[in-house]
């Protein structure tokens, strides 16, 4: 099940201080992030980063990631993208491939030269004015002017994209991970996808493993998750009900694995993320 009020891509700008960035915030979409002032220190998937002005960071929803501010002012867009709208509705499959693989030599965060960075700045502030506005065919436009964004970037930095070309195993690869957007909800198998892709289920386990940078069972595992924080922030469905539409039968076995990852209860995630008047 989709839902629909929750918007599949959004986009704000914001001036942060220190303590806001120590507040506990929800993250179950890909984000990229583009820094317009200030500098911060960025750990994301136990990797380091210093940031400034200039400074383009992609984080997949898989990924955990905290911001530590060492300059003021800190300035940066924040542009939010579903899942299913990087599975679903952008075809250039070389873009999409900086939100959702991981290979060991991935960069998280790209410094932009001043000529990239003005042409990059203009389309995501553009990005943040669709968002609150909200005009007709909103979604659409937005998906364009991302797009745009990819491509100015693949046409500079190709090397950063972790797809630059086509084999039958990177092929299989990405329909595995369309595949489990689009059937979390149910058991699945490496076995069946391998199946459907015609490769054996060994050869596609260790393409998956170097190309994405976790096994089959830790990305189906942490999508759960991430679809499992979606709903508990933005809809008022039970722990059960929200167990069953992440894809576990036994809603006990599911409140262990989040406990697990989350270190917190779902309940208790709820009660923090959710404020009494939202």
């Amino acid at each position: 099940m989709r839902y629909t009020h929750i918007p599949d891509i959004s986009c704000f700008y914001s001036d942060a201080v220190a303590d806001e960035l120590s507040m506990p915030t929800a993250h179950f979409e890909y984000e990229m992030i583009l820094i317009t002032s200030g500098k911060a220190a960025a750990a994301i998937n136990h990797k380091t980063y210093l940031l400034e002005k200039g400074s383009l960071i992609f984080i997949s929803r898989l990924e955990r990631h905290n911001f530590h501010i060492t300059e003021e002012p800190y300035c940066r867009y924040v542009v939010s993208v579903s899942s299913n709208l990087i599975m679903s509705r952008i075809k250039e499959t070389e873009l999409i491939s900086i939100f959702i693989q991981r290979p060991a030599d991935f960069n998280h965060v790209i410094l932009l030269d001043q000529q990239l960075y003005s042409v990059i700045q203009p389309l995501i502030h553009k990005l943040s004015q669709e968002y609150s506005s909200q005009q007709t065919f909103f979604t659409s436009y937005s998906i364009s002017l991302l797009v745009s964004i990819l491509i100015e970037l693949y046409r500079s930095h190709s090397e950063c994209f972790p797809l630059r070309s086509h084999s039958t195993m990177s092929d299989a690869v990405l329909n595995a991970q369309r595949y489990v957007n689009d059937h979390f909800h149910r058991k699945l198998t490496l076995q069946e996808i391998a199946d459907a892709n015609y490769v054996s289920r060994h050869a596609l386990s260790l393409a998956f493993k170097e190309i994405v940078g976790i096994t089959f069972k830790e990305y189906l595992l942490l999508f759960r998750m991430a679809e499992a924080k979606n709903l508990l922030v933005n809809t008022d469905l039970s722990v059960e009900q929200i167990a069953e539409q992440v894809g576990y039968v036994n809603v006990n076995n599911f409140v262990k694995i989040f406990k697990k990852f989350q270190h917190t209860t779902p309940l208790q995630y709820r009660k923090k993320l959710v404020s009494p008047n939202s």
